[in-house]
């Protein structure tokens, strides 16, 4: 099977069971696990770019969940204002993707400055991973803008991303899984190539 074709089978099993579940709790706790065991994939294939990848994406997602499930926003800002209120807890989770996705895109030079591991290169895949966060940044954005209006601006009918907000997120966690998982399986295949070419020669 081809590596699109797996990265998109992986997509719509993960996307359609992340939705049926439609609890947040559950579904970030599963997302967690599975980049987790894409750190632990990596480690034990001794393979560094996928631990590198899962793990800048594990660390900036745990502690960004942290930060809301500790309450720290909601401490922060009294319950009277209210746009200070939304300003702080989709501008947090902008700021969040953002710094994933810049930390993705310059994923080869943090992760040579973290290891000298002659294994560190660019992969096929690299292009990709930031580009979900980027997703998650504008959806973000514009949970905000819908946000202001519908409470300040009385625009009741402006909801079809509070509505659909848990479903377009998860849409990103599947698509950053499904590739993760893609790239294990290429990666599998790839190194079972090398040990041919070497038993060969």
């Amino acid at each position: 099977m081809k590596p699109s074709s797996l990265i998109l089978l992986s997509i719509i099993s993960l996307a359609f069971f992340y939705i049926q579940l439609w609890d947040d709790r559950i579904v970030m706790s599963l997302y967690l696990s599975l980049l987790g065991m894409c750190i632990a994939y990596g480690a034990f294939k001794k393979d560094i770019n996928i631990t590198h990848i899962a793990g800048f994406i594990f660390i900036l997602t745990t502690i960004s969940h942290a930060i809301f499930e500790m309450g720290l926003i909601n401490n922060i800002t009294p319950d009277e204002n209210k746009l200070l209120q939304i300003v702080l807890v989709f501008g947090t989770q902008i700021l969040f993707t953002l710094i994933t996705a810049t930390v993705l895109i310059f994923r080869v030079q943090l992760s040579r400055l973290l290891s000298k591991s002659k294994n560190i290169e660019l992969t096929h895949f690299d292009g990709i991973f930031h580009w979900f966060f980027i997703y998650m940044a504008v959806i973000n954005f514009l949970a905000l803008i819908e946000d202001v209006m519908y409470n300040y601006f009385e625009m009741k009918s402006w909801t079809l991303i509070y509505d659909n907000f848990e479903g377009l997120i998860y849409i990103a966690w599947a698509l950053n899984c499904g590739t993760l998982v893609a790239m294990m399986i290429t990666s599998k295949k790839s190194n079972h190539h090398d040990e041919k070419e070497e038993a060969i020669s």
